[in-house]
């Protein structure tokens, strides 16, 4: 007799559902496969980058910077360009791109060169009827600040010399064009108030009014306040000894101004306590511009008396060592070229 209908489905059933429910062999394997740790987010590692990418966006801004005012202050303010070993592979690539002989390459003076023949040990500025009338002195005339002012020209210069360097490294740290453009303008008007507030009165002249550069003279708001502020901190205080020591030594060192790092890394920087005993006193009856601003506790001129008692000693070491009885200082390693002072005649 054949199964009804009903007992048809039953037997069905008994076949179907404990199938249906029963573990899958690929079920089985995968359980029993060893399980491994997961990989990290990619939110995670984004994360971390960026909190890296930002915290390393204004170290690197200065890194540049410094670079920059380094190149800018030894090879064009001080013509070292000029100079036939200088700068070869520079000289070599222009050659290539602009087609113009390396022997041909010269970059014009810009009133630095100048600003070094009229300036003493303690940064006063040479001011007597003799220098007045020297050519060097006149080319000086037409500035008020006598080549000492990061003048707006000056700002926008040195932001187009920092284009090549900031948009590429800033482009590879992920930073967009605007964004790029949004950290470096603000580093460069900042680096401007900062040498117009403190370089200038560090020769004896005011600080350089908005009409003329980024910086604290009159008019501007907080400016004084700014000025006494900024000279009073330690920041200033080293930034005025380093900068006594480049026009001590002839311009053969410490090229940084406003970001030192640059020198430290070429080898370019002599530390105070090298340069002091080398400062010379000022000329009899020498007449300055003004009184220089400095921070308190930066060096002082020596006495004639105590200058002559250095030199004597100076020279008697010298001979003692077998060299020659001459007081000119003896060129710095890694140093660049000595240009004329105030005390050249």
């Amino acid at each position: 007799q054949e199964p009804s209908t009903k007992e048809q489905l039953d037997m069905l059933a008994t076949l179907v559902f404990p199938a249906a429910y029963s573990p899958s062999p690929f079920a089985s394997l995968a359980a029993a496969r060893p399980r491994t740790a997961a990989a990290p987010a990619m939110t995670e590692l984004s994360l971390a980058a960026t909190v890296v990418r930002d915290v390393s966006a204004l170290p690197t801004m200065y890194a540049l910077m410094s670079l920059n005012e380094y190149m800018t202050h030894r090879y064009f303010q001080h013509l070292e360009f000029n100079r036939p070993e200088s700068l070869p592979w520079v000289k070599s690539l222009v050659e290539r791109v602009a087609g113009v002989p390396a022997a041909e390459q010269r970059v014009p003076g810009d009133g630095h060169v100048e600003h070094h023949a009229e300036t003493y040990d303690d940064m006063s500025l040479k001011n007597d009827e003799r220098w007045r009338a020297n050519k060097a002195s006149q080319s000086l005339d037409d500035d008020y600040y006598r080549g000492t002012a990061f003048h707006w020209s000056a700002t926008l210069i040195m932001t187009v010399q920092m284009l090549p360097s900031v948009l590429p490294t800033y482009a590879l740290m992920g930073w967009s064009l605007p964004e790029t453009i949004a950290i470096l303008l603000p580093s460069m008007l900042l680096h401007a108030v900062v040498w117009n507030a403190i370089h200038p009165p560090m020769h004896g002249l005011p600080p350089v009014a908005l009409t003329d550069g980024f910086g604290t003279g009159p008019g501007v708001a907080g400016g004084k306040a700014f000025s006494e502020w900024l000279i009073g901190t330690r920041y200033a205080h080293w930034i005025f000894e380093n900068h006594m020591g480049h026009h001590v030594l002839g311009g053969q060192c410490n090229y940084n101004v406003c970001c030192p790092m640059t020198d430290h890394l070429l080898g370019s920087y002599v530390p105070t306590a090298e340069w002091q005993p080398k400062m010379r006193p000022l000329p009899a009856n020498a007449q300055t511009r003004g009184p220089v601003v400095a921070p308190a506790n930066v060096p002082q001129l020596p006495t004639r008396e105590e200058y002559e008692a250095t030199r004597l000693l100076q020279r008697q070491m010298r001979e003692s060592a077998g060299g020659g009885g001459g007081t000119a200082p003896a060129a710095i390693a890694n140093g660049g070229t000595i240009i004329a002072d105030a005390y050249s005649e």
